[in-house]
């Protein structure tokens, strides 16, 4: 056979499978991009078993039990996890990067390599969060990936989080023009991506704004970590993760401190 029609046939070979994968990529981006519309269930907590001691909240009922946490980004610095553990933190929430609000650059939290790695040797259990300033499922697939590649080599404990939110600084804010549809395209976006890699996904936001950024009967299939600073959330649907002050103060970490409790059901 001569040398021209086995390069030939070679070609179109390799054509129809690059063909064949880009129609497998189509179809996997337009899974991810579904929107699907999950019922509202209300959660059943009674905030009357919330007890604290100084700025450590503890919660327990029939169904329930707490673990202490904090989430951090490069704003702390450098922690001292030691003396954090021994102050009684459980968990950790760590920002492993962000997308900027006015230049749309992504960048990596500079103590994120540092934060998984010292909080995973004192036996802390770790999840992570992604800072969006995402304005299509294109740039959500794009934060996906980036953050799927900073984890790679580390035990993940805990959900994998989408954070989006509106800033006013910057040419239109960068996300402020997206409709709520927009931005609730983006966060599915995220979520399946890292769902179909095998993590757990999360979305953050407050009680406030989750009904103003996005149509939440399509994030209801997600685990949901829920921000309201007071006493108690009056987020009325199901989630597993209270941010409830933004100013506590924890020994080992310099300044103030996002402090959150995860709610884990005692028969699993």
């Amino acid at each position: 056979m001569a040398l021209s029609l086995i390069l030939s046939i070679l070609l179109i070979a390799l054509t129809a499978l690059g063909l064949k994968l880009r129609e497998q990529e189509i179809a996997r981006n337009e899974m991810e991009e579904r929107m699907i519309e999950t019922p509202y269930y209300t959660n059943t907590y009674d905030w009357d078993n919330v007890e604290w001691d100084g700025w450590f909240a503890r919660y327990e009922d029939d169904n329930y039990v707490s673990m202490q946490g904090i989430d951090v980004s490069h704003h702390q610095e450098q922690i001292d996890w030691d003396a954090v553990k021994e102050a009684g933190v459980e968990f950790a929430m760590l920002r492993c990067g962000y997308r900027g609000y006015e230049t749309g650059l992504i960048f990596k939290d500079q103590y994120f390599d540092y934060n998984i790695q010292e909080a995973q040797k004192r036996g802390i259990l770790v999840g992570v969060y992604f800072y969006s300033q995402a304005i299509n499922p294109e740039e959500a697939r794009e934060e996906a990936d980036f953050t799927l590649k900073q984890i790679e080599g580390y035990t993940i404990d805990l959900p994998v989080v989408f954070d989006m939110e509106e800033s006013e600084t910057g040419e239109n804010g960068r996300i402020l023009s997206l409709s709520r549809e927009e931005k609730t395209e983006c966060a599915v976006t995220f979520l399946h991506r890292v769902q179909n890699a095998g993590y757990t996904p999360m979305v953050y936001n407050s009680t406030m704004l989750f009904e103003e950024l996005f149509i939440t009967e399509y994030l209801q299939e997600f685990d949901t970590w829920v921000a309201e600073y007071g006493s108690y959330p009056r987020y009325p649907y199901e989630f597993s993760m209270w941010q409830y002050t933004s100013s506590g103060e924890v020994p080992g970490v310099i300044g103030d401190c996002d402090m959150d409790i995860m709610l884990i059901p005692k028969n699993e």
